[in-house]
C-alpha cells in the first residue's frame, strides 16, 4: 500500500473546494440548503482523536516499548483507517473551505455570519482530521534496518546493531578458527606421510 503523499492530499483539497463552490454558486448561492449543525466540528475532533489513539500501539512498538505483542491485523487496519482518516480530512477540508468562500460576501447578514462560524470551525476540525491520518500513517511505517541506525536512533535499535557487529565478529572468528584448525590438521596429515614415507 503507497503512502499517503502530501501532493494527492493538496489536490484532493483544491478539487473539492472548487466543486463545493462552484456548485452552491448554481444552485444556491446563498448557502441556505448546506445543513451546518455544531455537531459537525465537534464529531470530527472525536475521530482525529480516534484515529490518533488507535495508532498510539502501533507507534509505541516502532518505538521499541514491546511488552506486548503487536497483532499485524491491526497493524494494517489501522494504516487504512488513517489513510482514509487523511482522505476524508482532506476532501472535507476543501468542502468546507468552498462553502467559507461562497459566504465571504455575505457577512454583513447576521444569520450568514453564523453559518460563517460554523464552516470555519468544521474546516479547522477537518484539517484536525486531515493531520491525524497523516501522523498516524507515519507512525505505522516500519523503522529502517538496525544496520542503518545511526547515534541518534532509538535504543532498541542501536542494541540491536551492536549486536549484530558482535554476531558478526563471532562468526568471523569462529571462521578463522575453523581454518586454522584445517591448516593444522593438514601440516600434521603431511607429516605423518613424510614419516611413514622414510
Amino acid at each position: 500500500m503507497s503512502p499517503l503523499r502530501t501532493r494527492v492530499l493538496l489536490v484532493v483539497v483544491v478539487v473539492a473546494g472548487v466543486v463545493t463552490w462552484a456548485a452552491l454558486d448554481i444552485f444556491d448561492s446563498t448557502g441556505a440548503s448546506v445543513p451546518m449543525p455544531w455537531t459537525v466540528p465537534v464529531l470530527l475532533l472525536v475521530l482525529a482523536a480516534t484515529v490518533l489513539s488507535v495508532g498510539r500501539p502501533v507507534r509505541r512498538w516502532n518505538q521499541g516499548h514491546r511488552d506486548h505483542p503487536l497483532d499485524p491485523l491491526r497493524a494494517a487496519r489501522t494504516v487504512v483507517l488513517a489513510q482514509a482518516a487523511g482522505v476524508t480530512g482532506a476532501a472535507l477540508a476543501g468542502a468546507y473551505g468552498g462553502f467559507v468562500a461562497l459566504l465571504l460576501p455575505m457577512l454583513d447578514i447576521e444569520v450568514r455570519r453564523d453559518r460563517m462560524l460554523l464552516a470555519l470551525a468544521a474546516l479547522a476540525a477537518s484539517l484536525l482530521l486531515l493531520v491525524a491520518g497523516v501522523v498516524v500513517e507515519r507512525w505505522c511505517r516500519l523503522p529502517p534496518d538496525d544496520d542503518a541506525a545511526g547515534p541518534g536512533a532509538p535504543p532498541h535499535r542501536q542494541q540491536g546493531r551492536q549486536q549484530g557487529r558482535q554476531q558478526g565478529q563471532q562468526g568471523r572468528g569462529n571462521r578463522g578458527q575453523a581454518g586454522t584448525s584445517s591448516r593444522s590438521a593438514d601440516t600434521d596429515g603431511d607429516g605423518a606421510v613424510r614419516r611413514s614415507a622414510e
